[in-house]
C-alpha cells in the first residue's frame, strides 16, 4: 500500500520543492500577494517539551465576495521558521473532511517565512477552517545553565511571541478578530514563573499545566507580544547533533541495508563541577539517576527488522537491547498485528548535561517491502529519510543511498525540502570507471564485488525534527541483463583471471639454470 500512493507522493514532493528559495522567486514581506480570505477566529496551542516545540494555530477563514483577488491563497507568517528550519504543515477541515493542502515559501526575512497556502473550500460555502501546524527545534534553553550531579529536576526557559500566527497578515486582516486566545502547555504543572506582555492576561488553574493567554483589546493595534514560561522538564534533553546514513539497496540479497551513525547530545543543563561515578552508582540503587543525565534512548524500528547491530569507538554495546516483534503462531499471517520493533540504547556512560555520545546502529530489512516494480520496468524504492524520535531534535542530517549497479534513469521525489541533493547521471556507469566517489564529492560507491560501482544518491537537510520520517520515493530503470549477469560475469571475469596468472606463473621457471 505504501508504494500505490507513489503518484499523489510524487506531486506533493514536487509541490514541497518549491519551498525553496532556489526554486522560485522569493519577495520580501510586506510585498505579498494578495489574499481574498481574511481570518475571524482564532485558537492557538503551544506544546513545550524536550528539545522541540509544537505549536497548532486553528483558523477560521471567512471569504471577501467583494475582493477583487481570484484564487484561494493565503498568506502566513511562520516565525522562526527562516532559520530554526523545522517542520510546517497546513490541514484545512474538521473532523474526517481534513485534508493536507498545499504550502509554498513566498518570501522571508530575518526571522519570518512566510507561506503561500492553497485553500481547496466547498464551493456551496466562504467559510473554512485552516490548520497550521509548526515544529521548531530548540526553542527553549536550559535555565540556570549549569546544575550540580546530584540535581533532582531541571528547568527550562521558553520565550515567544503570542501574536506569531497572526504574522505575515495586513492590520485589516487583524482588526477582525475580536479576541485571541493562546494555551501553552507544560510537561508538568510545576510553573516557577510566567511573565506576560502587557497586551495579555494569563490564567492558569492551580494542578494544571496548561496557561492560557488571552488578549485584553484588539490585537490590531498591537506589536510584538513576548511572553516568558520557566518550567520544570521532567527528564534530561535529548538532541543529535549530527546524523549520518547509508542506505543499501541490493536485487541479489533481496535486501536493504541501513546504517545510521548518531551523534547524541544532552542538551540541558551544564555540569557544575566533577562527575563522579559512585555517587551516580548510588543513586542508580535507589532509582534516582537524576534529571541531568540521559542514560537510556529507546529507538523504534520497522517491524520486519533483522539483523541488528549497534557499536562505538570502543567495541560492541553489550548494555543495549534489541527487542524484536511477538509473533504469534496461532495466527494467520494476515491476522497477525504488525508491532514494532524497539532498539534499547544504553550509552556506556551516562550523559550529563553538554555530553555528548557516538554509535553506530544498522539493521537489515527485506527488500520486497520498499521496493515494487512499476509497468514499463521501472523499479520504485520507498526509503525511510531517518528514524525519528519522539520531542528529539536532529540538526544535521546527511543521507546516501547506494541503488544496485547498472542503475539509470534515477530520478528523486523527496517528501518535504531538502538543503542539498545530489543525484547520478542518468547514463549508465561505465566499466571500471574511476569516477569520484561519494567521499570525493561525487555519487559512486563501492562494496564487495563492485566492478562499475554503484549510483549513489546524497541528501542533506538542517534543524529536522521528528516529523521528518517521511519516504524518499526514488526511481530507477535496472535492465534485466544487467541485473542478472553483471554480478556473475564480474565474479567469473576475477576468477579465471587468477587461474590465468596461476597457470602462467607455473610454466614460469624462477630458478636458475645449469649449463
Amino acid at each position: 500500500m505504501r508504494l500505490l500512493a507513489l503518484g499523489w507522493t510524487a506531486l506533493a514532493a514536487t509541490a514541497c520543492l518549491a519551498q525553496s528559495p532556489s526554486s522560485q522567486h522569493i519577495f520580501s514581506y510586506p510585498s505579498l500577494p494578495p489574499t481574498s480570505w481574511q481570518p475571524i477566529t482564532l485558537s492557538s496551542t503551544i506544546e513545550l517539551g524536550g528539545s522541540l516545540t509544537r505549536s497548532q494555530a486553528v483558523y477560521t477563514l471567512q471569504k471577501d465576495l467583494q475582493s477583487d483577488v481570484k484564487g484561494d491563497k493565503w498568506v502566513v507568517g511562520v516565525k522562526q521558521g527562516g532559520k530554526a528550519e523545522g517542520w510546517v504543515e497546513a490541514v484545512e477541515g474538521k473532523g474526517g473532511a481534513r485534508r493536507r493542502v498545499e504550502i509554498i515559501a513566498v518570501g522571508s526575512d530575518d526571522t519570518t517565512t512566510y507561506y503561500s497556502i492553497s485553500l481547496q473550500p466547498p464551493h456551496s460555502s466562504d467559510k473554512t477552517t485552516l490548520t497550521l501546524s509548526v515544529v521548531l527545534p530548540h526553542s527553549t534553553h536550559p535555565h540556570p545553565s549549569t546544575l550540580p550531579q546530584t540535581a533532582d529536576s531541571i528547568y527550562m526557559l521558553w520565550t515567544g511571541d503570542l501574536l506569531a500566527p497572526l504574522h505575515g497578515l495586513t492590520r485589516e486582516q487583524k482588526g477582525r478578530l475580536e479576541e485571541v486566545k493562546v494555551r501553552v502547555k507544560t510537561p508538568t504543572p510545576r510553573v516557577v514563573d510566567v511573565k506576560s506582555p502587557e497586551g495579555f492576561k494569563v490564567h492558569q488553574q492551580q494542578g494544571s499545566a496548561t496557561i492560557t493567554f488571552t488578549s485584553r483589546g484588539k490585537v490590531a493595534d498591537m506589536g510584538e507580544q513576548l511572553a516568558t514560561i520557566h518550567y520544570q522538564q521532567p527528564e534530561a534533553v535529548a538532541s543529535i547533533r549530527k546524523l549520518d546514513r547509508i542506505v543499501e539497496l541490493s536485487h541479489w540479497g533481496a535486501n536493504m541495508a541501513v546504517q545510521d551513525n548518531i551523534d547524541l547530545f544532552n542538551a540541558g543543563p551544564a555540569l557544575d563541577g566533577q562527575f563522579a561515578r559512585i555517587d551516580y552508582q548510588k543513586a542508580m540503587m535507589h532509582r534516582r539517576h537524576g534529571a541531568t543525565a540521559l542514560s537510556a534512548l529507546s529507538i523504534v524500528l520497522p517491524p520486519s527488522t533483522h539483523n541488528p547491530y549497534y557499536y562505538d569507538l570502543v567495541g560492541n554495546v553489550s548494555t543495549s537491547r534489541f527487542r524484536s516483534p511477538k509473533t504469534h503462531s496461532a495466527l494467520l499471517p494476515s491476522q497477525q498485528k504488525r508491532t514494532p520493533a524497539v532498539l534499547e540504547l544504553q550509552p556506556r556512560y551516562p550523559l550529563m548535561g553538554g555530553w555528548n555520545y557516538s554509535f553506530t546502529i544498522g539493521y537489515d530489512l527485506p527488500l520486497g517491502e520498499f521496493v515494487r516494480m512499476r509497468k514499463g520496468g521501472r523499479y520504485v524504492a520507498a526509503v525511510p529519510f531517518l528514524t525519528p524520535i519522539r520531542d528529539v531534535a536532529v540538526d544535521d542530517v546527511r543521507v546516501e543511498i547506494r541503488l544496485p549497479e547498472g542503475a539509470r534513469g534515477i530520478s528523486v521525489h523527496p517528501p518535504f525540502p531538502l538543503s542539498s541533493l545530489s543525484i547520478p547521471p542518468s547514463t549508465p556507469l561505465p566499466l571500471l570507471s574511476r569516477l569520484p566517489t561519494v567521499k570525493e564529492g561525487g555519487n559512486v560507491a563501492w562494496t564487495y564485488l563492485d566492478s562499475t560501482g554503484r549510483p549513489t544518491v546524497v541528501m542533506t537537510k538542517q534543524g529536522c525534527t521528528d516529523r521528518h520520517g517521511g519516504e524518499v520515493y526514488i526511481e530507477y530503470t535496472l535492465p534485466p541483463a544487467v541485473d542478472f549477469f553483471q554480478k556473475p560475469l564480474a565474479c567469473a571475469a576475477v576468477l579465471s583471471s587468477l587461474f590465468l596468472v596461476v597457470i602462467v606463473a607455473k610454466r614460469i621457471t624462477f630458478g636458475i639454470a645449469e649449463k
